[in-house]
């Protein structure tokens, strides 16, 4: 047996690191977690990305419900004191950051935490601050980092991302330019626009969230259009011409420019890869990326990527899902393949954006027959009372010949969209028939009641047919001679 310095090591102490190290560190295992800065234990999520965007988001819901409020007599002026806003952020950072920090993680966990820059230098082997480490198994857990623009003239321009919008921003913006059709734009866009500035989103697609339904993203598109969010697609900036001038071009062609004081891009994120000496190690890339099977390995067979570094699932609960998955795979002789079918995500505006379980495209792409059933919200009651008719909720259900077939998947966007689709998730992890839902007794009138109608709507479909009418009336007659 070789004589290593630990039982495992991970590289990166984000949400994908945290969660590799920290089980290790739960069942007894002799673990070093290395991050390059005691800054960065929590990662992206805890930094830059899920709260403190999540909180900014919370914030500006407060000065949204007060305009909401002057058509029944409250009186609203001003904007946001942004330095109290941002205040407000840090102060959900701090309280989070207490249970992430290496001394909390040693104490916690025994983890051995090391702050320095990490490199590969073997098979098994990785320095940090000139000291040598080894062990069996090796994770990656490094993530990622946001794009930035390069057009002529960028030169010129402060570009802001969904980092150093965090750190650096200490003034709410008046004009904000947002390159980026995501969920981050999305949510980065109304947030601003709802603190008081005037937002506009370039987006190079057809239409913002396109890994969401369009009918599902067209419910936010109206939203954000009647908060006063100026959002083009097809359009981007062909160069500036100063530090507050952007030249354009939609769909090819000239567009005009559009000025602006601060400028968000929102373009996506990179893997992480520079300086880690992954050749050393016999860790193959390749555009930039790390290369990595089904089973989380990369071309080194004792060393696996997870998060971010992974390449999919790129949020913190995808971290969550492979760290499952490789922790299956390093206790035990039968592996856990890498699969897709009970996936979610969220967009966490107003209304929320939740898609969870098999998209249309991989469903055609497995060969599943199935069919589409569109929910409006029209006469739900609830939505009715408390003004949020324009929502929708879209499912994918197996085809069978009798009955209600398994959920495969779906999307709704509603306000509370996230929470709401949690059953509707349990059901397609649990592959369970969709008809489960029509006996479910729900107190009135509860959100989520709308996720029971399609599968009622059915069952009524298939008991009022004519022949089940028929033989209804004939056991009532029988029965109550």
């Amino acid at each position: 047996m070789a004589n290593y310095t630990h039982d495992l090591i991970v590289i990166g102490a984000g949400s994908g690191g945290l969660g590799a190290a920290g089980f290790g560190g739960a069942i007894g295992l002799n673990v070093a977690l290395i991050d390059r800065t005691e800054k960065n234990f929590g990662g992206d999520c805890l930094n830059y990305g899920c709260v403190p965007s999540k909180a900014l988001l919370h914030v500006a819901a407060q000065f949204a419900g007060a305009r909401a409020a002057e058509k029944f007599g409250l009186r609203t002026e001003g904007k946001a004191d942004f330095k109290r806003v941002m205040q407000y952020i840090h102060e959900r950072q701090d309280i989070i950051r207490k249970h992430e920090s290496p001394d909390y993680l040693s104490e916690e966990y025994g983890l051995d935490c090391h702050i320095g820059e990490a490199m590969l230098t073997g098979p098994r082997e990785v320095t940090v601050n000139g000291q040598k480490l080894s062990a069996p198994r090796i994770v990656l857990a490094t993530g990622s980092k946001p794009g930035h623009m390069s057009v002529p003239g960028s030169e010129l321009v402060k570009q802001y991302d969904n980092e150093s919008v965090f750190t650096e921003l200490d003034e709410l913006p008046e004009k904000l330019l947002i390159v980026g059709g995501g969920p981050n734009a999305c949510e980065m866009a109304q947030a601003f626009r709802r603190l008081g500035s005037e937002v506009t989103v370039l987006n190079r697609g057809e239409r913002i969230l396109d890994k969401d339904p369009a009918e599902a993203a067209a419910v936010l598109q109206r939203k954000l259009d009647g908060e006063g969010v100026d959002i083009r697609h097809q359009t981007e900036i062909k160069r500036f011409k100063d530090e507050r001038t952007a030249v354009l071009v939609q769909d090819g062609a000239p567009a005009g420019e559009v000025e602006f004081t601060h400028l968000i891009v929102a373009i996506g994120r990179r893997v992480t890869t520079k300086g880690l000496g992954l050749e050393l190690a016999g860790v193959h890339t390749k555009e930039g990326k790390i290369v990595v099977d089904d089973y989380y390995r990369t071309s080194n067979k004792a060393i696996f990527a997870v998060g971010d570094a992974y390449g999919q699932e790129m949020f913190s609960h995808g971290a969550e899902k492979h760290n499952t998955d490789l922790w299956t795979n390093l206790l035990s002789p039968i592996d856990r393949k890498h699969k897709l079918q009970h996936f979610s995500w969220v967009t966490f505006t107003d209304p929320e954006v939740a898609t969870f379980g098999l998209t249309p495209r991989q469903l055609e792409e497995q060969g599943i027959d199935y069919e589409t059933v569109q929910q409006s919200f029209d006469h739900d009651d609830r939505a009715v009372a408390a003004d949020y008719r324009d929502s929708v909720l879209i499912l994918y259900i197996a085809k069978t010949s009798f009955g209600s077939g398994k959920l495969l998947g779906g999307t709704m966007a509603a306000p509370g969209a996230g929470e709401m689709i949690q059953e509707l998730l349990l059901l397609n992890m649990l592959d369970l028939d969709y008809g489960k839902l029509t006996n479910k007794l729900y107190a009135y009138p509860v959100g989520s009641r709308i996720n029971q109608k399609p599968a009622r709507d059915r069952a009524q479909q298939r008991l009022l047919s004519p022949l089940s009418k028929r033989a209804l009336q004939i056991a009532y007659r029988l029965q109550n001679r």
